[in-house]
């Protein structure tokens, strides 16, 4: 019984130190209403991360500012009104001259893709997109490491409207052939990226393919409200 009480106090005092010496500079305080934030902003995400499965798997080495202080995190990935600056060509990875690196693909019946992201509107990476980039338009490779998809980490924030969707997680079964254009995601936000995206907007967005047949939602489990702690 020792080793496991002592692996926890670790952990619990790692946690509790990272949250009282975490530099706020060049944040913006939301108040006792953002409480759940990293400094109280919802840009940097939620101050608790999931450690149970599926998602703890896949935050279990994510390094949310890339190495950097929050406050620099925000200056180096946001705009002069502090809104992100997204990729250009949709957040695809660039060949040697500069060109998407992506294609047409037709992703099969029985295939599970997800997103961090809400179903109705859009959202982080499709916000500041070109105009004639369908809005909920993007899913993921299911099970890929949030390091991998290169998304700010405002996108693990729960959706206040969504909330039986803990950090705005949604996974989809594919019913029928769905076309896309799929291809590897660029580093952006500290991330490596390099995880495999797909955008639907050809056929419509998450809700379209929802309505029409060609995704089912698929529930989520053993998520939990207790986790990776981050500084507060």
């Amino acid at each position: 019984m020792l080793a496991p009480l002592l692996l926890w106090s670790l952990l619990w005092f790692s946690g509790s130190a990272l949250s009282s010496t975490c530099d706020c500079t060049g944040t913006l305080n939301g108040g006792s209403a953002s409480s759940s934030y990293v400094c109280r902003d919802a840009r940097l995400g939620p101050a608790v991360l999931p450690h149970m499965l599926p998602l703890g798997t896949f935050v279990s080495n994510y390094d949310r500012l890339g190495g950097l202080t929050p406050g620099d995190f925000l200056k180096k990935w946001t705009d002069d009104r502090g809104n992100y600056v997204y990729p250009p060509q949709n957040g695809f990875q660039l060949d040697k001259d500069g060109r998407a690196i992506n294609g047409t693909m037709i992703l099969q019946p029985g295939t599970l893709v997800d997103r961090f992201g809400s179903e109705h509107v859009s959202q982080s990476r499709e916000r500041l997109m070109l105009t004639c980039v369908v809005a909920g338009g993007f899913v993921s490779a299911a099970n890929a490491p949030y390091s991998q998809r290169a998304l700010p980490p405002s996108n693990l924030d729960t959706n206040p409207s969504a909330p039986d969707f803990p950090y705005n997680y949604h996974v989809y079964r594919v019913l029928k052939p769905l076309t896309v254009v799929g291809g590897p995601v660029a580093p952006w936000f500290g991330q490596p990226g390099l995880g495999a995206q797909f955008y639907t907007g050809g056929v419509g967005n998450i809700m379209a393919l929802i309505a029409g047949g060609y995704l089912q939602r698929e529930s989520t489990t053993a998520l939990i409200a207790g986790g990776k702690k981050a500084c507060a």
